[in-house]
């Protein structure tokens, strides 16, 4: 076969020339040689074929190359390599092989990753013995529907790619929802924690998220009650009594939500509670926040007695295992957005005309806040549950030496001014 034929085109007096595909045999696009002589053309196409000058009009070397691509025999090993040539001189990002690991859905690898009950990751944390409660889950699971999901739709997971990953993050940026840096980063690492797993499992080649900038900002701190609004709340007549004794040993001893509910008759000692668990709707009862048992002190014998009561008025027969603030149905706890409720209640009666600001978790700032100046922060670390300094400087913003005896002289120095007080009002409305 000859390397190239000529050939004519209608309503065109010029002869065309077409160059043969040495790896396919077959012949390329016709070009005008500019002459109806037919001596002359194929001098013309044996210039360009000796020169190489046709290659250059019609990129022949690629078209052959992406020929022989078409009709060769390639292997995995051979896709690959191929890839890796392509991302070496920079023409794609990424390519997912149909044996990889990476090919599949990235959202259902998303929603796969925060199911809790079949998610490889959250059965590794348990087989290591690391905290991780459905909640959490849940919230990251929420996160990657309303977020994650509309974003990528059907990209596969081995072809996400950085470029992606940050556009996604200058979106989010961009929503007036989450509005607080924190709330960004938490959706944002709903996405990012799965992909460092799946590089860490050999599921991608490369850790994607290096690199990534999340938000910074200062958080808005917690607005905390003043001692003067906490002793005129507590001198109120609530109508719940028991969301008034959740309220006031939340302030004592700066204990979450959760741990309270938490608590059962056999955490009651004789002077502290014993923080072993938490209680929250989608886990029930669970270890603690930081999975670390803790003492929490109670210098006030009232307060201590209150809570004997409390647990021995459970109406179940669950012995020790009874829960002190009992619910209407057997097995749990009250909800504590009834304590916040009551509250936000008493708030109201003393002059708080728009008590929202006020949250039960505040408690915990105040504890800490009012404690803070008074006890080692190690010390103050021991009665909060903080696992870190880190994490308690949240909280507070002073801190003096001391020791544990010095952690009860100053709950009693903190606290003991409001409860005295709530006591004599309490006495003389009684009068």
């Amino acid at each position: 076969m000859l390397d190239f034929i000529l050939s004519t085109r209608a309503k065109s007096p010029n002869l065309y020339v077409s160059f043969k595909n040495p790896l396919t045999g077959k012949y390329g696009t016709k070009r005008s040689t500019g002459t109806s002589d037919p001596k002359q053309a194929e001098k013309i196409a044996y210039k360009w074929l000796v020169t190489g000058e046709f290659d250059k009009k019609d990129n022949c070397t690629q078209r052959s190359l992406l020929d022989a691509i078409r009709v060769a025999t390639l292997t995995q090993s051979d896709a690959r390599e191929i890839i890796e040539i392509l991302k070496s001189k920079k023409l794609i990002s990424s390519a997912v092989l149909k044996t990889d690991k990476a090919n599949i859905s990235f959202i259902s690898f998303l929603e796969n990753f925060w199911d809790y009950d079949n998610s490889p990751y959250v059965k590794e944390k348990l087989r290591k013995k690391h905290g991780i409660h459905k909640r959490y889950v849940a919230r990251e699971s929420g996160a990657v529907k309303n977020y994650w999901k509309p974003f990528f739709k059907d990209t596969l997971l081995g072809s996400v790619t950085f470029e992606q990953v940050n556009g996604f993050i200058d979106w989010i940026g961009s929503l007036e929802k989450p509005g607080s840096a924190k709330g960004k980063n938490s959706v944002i690492k709903a996405g990012t924690l799965p992909l460092k797993w799946a590089f860490r499992n050999e599921m991608l080649e490369r850790d994607i998220t290096i690199g990534l900038v999340l938000f910074s900002g200062e958080e808005k701190k917690r607005e905390i009650l003043t001692p003067e609004l906490a002793t005129a709340i507590f001198s109120r007549n609530w109508k719940d009594s028991r969301a008034k004794l959740a309220n006031l040993l939340a302030m004592c001893t700066g204990l979450r939500a959760g741990e309270i509910q938490g608590l059962r008759k056999c955490d009651l000692g004789q002077s502290c509670v014993y923080v072993r668990h938490s209680w929250n709707l989608a886990d029930g009862l669970k270890t603690t926040k930081n999975t670390e048992q803790r003492t929490a002190e109670i210098v006030f014998p009232e307060l201590m007695g209150a809570l004997i009561e409390q647990a021995n008025n459970n109406p179940y027969d669950d012995g020790l295992d009874g829960y002190v603030f009992w619910a209407s149905v057997r097995d749990k706890p009250i909800e504590s957005k009834g304590w916040l409720k009551s509250l936000r209640e008493a708030c109201k009666e003393v002059g708080i005309k728009d008590p929202s600001w006020v949250t039960f978790h505040a408690w915990r700032h105040f504890f800490t806040t009012y404690m803070g100046g008074k006890v080692d922060d190690k010390i103050l670390q021991i009665a909060t549950g903080h696992k870190t300094h880190a994490m308690l400087e949240l909280y507070k913003d002073h801190i003096r030496v001391g020791d544990i005896d010095t952690l009860k002289i100053a709950q009693k120095e903190v606290f003991e001014p409001i409860l005295k007080e709530v006591k004599r009002i309490n006495s003389h409305s009684d009068c």
